[in-house]
């Protein structure tokens, strides 16, 4: 397994977010700050990502997603393992394996939150205005619910690798503003929306489990 560092951890957010500025991908990777700009000039030097001067943007190369790619392999491939037959207790043989079960249940409740969303957004077929607190304080309900139920799954990927930890702090902080009032907390593009820290945890688990996008919704969830 490879230990947790800044710079697989650079290049990992990276390679999910495709394109960034730099306070993103130091949130992201979770580490200091000049240690992250290090590691996003060295990935610059040898080729596995650009940065866009006047854009203030940070891209990552196809070299560089190959070696993501190869990187998670191997970071994936746990030989930690516990039970007497050679497996984990929970009868899985990987860390791979370990985050696809907890896939399989954030599926589910996936489907749930895209429905909640739409509810959030659009009020019998039009915009919603939000000037209707009531409903609007029912959908916050349900994501409370949902919430509660979504904040196990992460914790179980999270002891299959401890990177996953960043978001169960950004739904919740996600949570948070919304209660606070903060409406664009809900569904909000690029501003750490729950929406946004969800759709990054769903594109983790879709590339640590080689999933593209299509194949999953050709499958459909599990029920």
């Amino acid at each position: 397994m490879l230990p947790d560092t800044a710079a697989f951890d650079v290049l990992h957010v990276l390679a999910l977010k495709g394109m960034a500025a730099t306070d993103p991908l130091v949130a992201g990777a979770r580490h200091a700050r000049e240690d992250v700009l290090a590691e996003l000039e060295k990935l610059r030097a040898d080729g596995l990502a650009t940065h866009l001067e006047r854009r203030g943007l940070w891209r990552v190369t196809p070299e560089g997603r190959a070696r993501h790619a190869a990187l998670l392999d191997e970071d994936l491939t746990d030989e930690d393992l516990t039970g007497e037959d050679g497996t984990h207790e929970d009868g899985t043989d990987d860390a791979r394996d370990r985050l696809r079960t907890g896939y399989e249940r954030f599926l589910p409740l996936n489907d749930r939150f895209k429905e909640l969303c739409t509810r959030w957004q659009l009020r019998d077929g039009v915009t919603n205005d939000h000037t209707d607190p009531v409903y609007d304080r029912a959908r916050l309900d349900e994501l409370d619910a949902l919430h509660e139920e979504a904040v196990p799954v992460v914790d179980r990927l999270t002891a299959v690798r401890p990177r996953f930890g960043r978001y169960t702090e950004g739904l919740t902080g996600a949570l948070t503003r919304l209660r606070g009032g903060e409406q664009q907390a809900f569904t909000g593009v690029l501003c750490d929306s729950y929406h946004d820290v969800w759709m990054e945890l769903h594109r983790d688990l879709l590339v640590s489990l080689k999933i593209d996008r299509e194949t999953e919704e050709r499958a459909g969830s599990p029920r």
